[in-house]
């Protein structure tokens, strides 16, 4: 008969357990009665090297009492003690998908993406139809600025939901059925997100649709379709989604940034200055008012607006100045293509320079975009 085997290494070991996977050495001690597996050394074991050890730690007796122990002070706040309570269940039950998905969503929250990514594939492995897992690896490889991999588990997410959606008799609107209090709201949002950065907005707007179904006064998301909608140049359609979005939370400072954004492209700059300065000191909304024209190809009224900045500012500001230099450059080298190109070519040129200009910015705000999907918002 195996000998129960009564692991004798610090409480450090058992992060490592977690986030190396069971690869690490221990020494442990046989007692008579049935045992479990030991560790196994890892390469990764000194990325957690300043992982504190708790004081007081507890002895549990089944996977039971330390599950309790870990949501009870999940629930208090207390999340690095719950994290170790988490881990320390696994030591009974070691397949626990279940665990794996909070350990992850723990690191996630601690902004840990890396180590909550394996966490998450551990999950997936245990119990491949775990769609919150799915939607996890989608959202911290969006993070980490790996696209395709974020769109592939995003996609596996909301497929699994879909098929369970039709298994329970949903209500189906077109190719898609609306989406309940358990479907998984962000993988449907930031798919969102992806697809307005590939330029599929009418799917983009699908995917932001079936998450209206599910919670129709979220700022984030209402933020990001009016977003979508002034990528395509329908800034009605965006100030309308923007205002709901700032009245869904009026702290939600991408809402009212995304919405000074929009006056700019409408021209209205006063009501722009004055949207901006909701969030931010004047001489900022300055700064950024002007760095959106610049986005436009709009140089020269950037250029004034970067100046009213840097009048406005009480102390030296660095980005202001910095931007104004940009700008001023720029105007110089278009300056000199129209002066130097041959007759009649001038304007061509100037116009061609300036569609590189809206170019290069606009892959620019695809990025911040991105970043969009994963703010908060009610």
């Amino acid at each position: 008969m195996l000998g129960k085997r009564t692991v004798s290494c610090d409480y450090r070991a058992l992060i490592i357990l977690l986030l190396s996977f069971g690869l690490f050495s221990c020494t442990t001690t046989t007692e008579p009665e049935s045992g479990r597996g030991g560790y196994h050394a890892n390469r990764f074991s000194e990325l957690f090297d300043d992982v504190p050890s708790p004081k007081n730690m507890t002895q549990f007796a089944s996977v039971d009492e330390a599950l309790d122990s870990a949501r009870q002070t999940e629930q208090q706040g207390d999340l690095d003690k719950a994290l170790f309570y988490y881990i320390q269940s696994l030591q009974f039950s070691p397949d626990n998908a279940a665990v794996f998905l909070k350990i992850a969503q723990i690191q996630e929250q601690q902004g840990n993406n890396s180590i909550a990514a394996q966490a998450y594939s551990e999950a997936v492995k245990n119990d491949p139809t775990l769609i919150l897992a799915y939607q996890g690896l989608g959202v911290v490889h969006l993070e980490m600025r790996k696209y395709q991999q974020a769109q592939e588990y995003l996609l596996k997410a909301i497929t699994l939901d879909q098929e369970r959606l039709s298994g329970q008799g949903g209500i189906k609107e077109g190719e898609y059925y609306l989406l309940d209090q358990d479907s998984p709201f962000k993988a449907y949002n930031v798919s969102g997100v992806i697809e307005d950065m590939h330029g599929n907005f009418a799917l983009a707007r699908t995917y932001y649709n079936l998450a209206l179904s599910r919670n129709e006064n979220s700022a984030n998301l209402l933020s990001n379709i009016g977003y979508s909608y002034y990528l395509t140049g329908e800034l009605n359609s965006a100030e309308r989604y923007l205002k709901r979005a700032i009245n869904a939370d009026n702290q939600f400072k991408r809402a009212w940034t995304n919405l000074g954004l929009i006056y700019v492209r409408k021209g209205q700059y006063n009501r722009a200055v004055k949207t901006l300065k909701q969030v931010m000191k004047e001489f900022e909304a300055y700064n950024d008012l002007g760095y959106f024209l610049m986005l436009d190809g709009h140089l020269e009224q950037a250029e004034y607006f970067f100046q009213k900045a840097i009048d406005n500012s009480p102390s030296y500001f660095e980005k202001a100045y910095s931007n104004l230099e940009q700008v001023q450059i720029k105007m110089h080298e278009l300056w000199l293509l129209e002066n130097e190109a041959p007759e009649g070519e001038g304007d061509e040129i100037g116009e061609v320079d300036k569609m590189d200009v809206q170019s290069g910015f606009s892959s620019i705000w695809s990025g911040i975009s991105a970043e969009m999907a994963l703010e908060n918002g009610s």
